[in-house]
């Protein structure tokens, strides 16, 4: 596989974790999501992605009902 942004074939993957926060300063109470992704690197250009699962994405798409559609940053 090639990467998406150089085309580059110098690419390796990591076992990864992530801590996703919820913008804003109104969603400082809302508890982060863990993702687990594997991540592939680009060693010419550093264009990294992964994959969230379906679990994690429903957990980020409900932080709060509340706020829906208002995620800024710094508000």
């Amino acid at each position: 596989m090639r990467c998406k942004l150089c085309q580059s074939v110098n690419q390796s993957a990591f076992p990864a974790e992530i801590n996703i926060h919820f913008p804003g300063y109104k969603n400082l109470q809302n508890p982060t999501v863990w993702v687990f992704p594997s991540l592939l690197v680009c060693f010419n250009c550093g264009f990294t992605e992964f994959v969230i699962g379906e679990e994690e994405r429903e957990q980020l798409k409900e932080p709060d009902s509340t706020n829906e559609g208002d995620r800024s940053y710094g508000t």
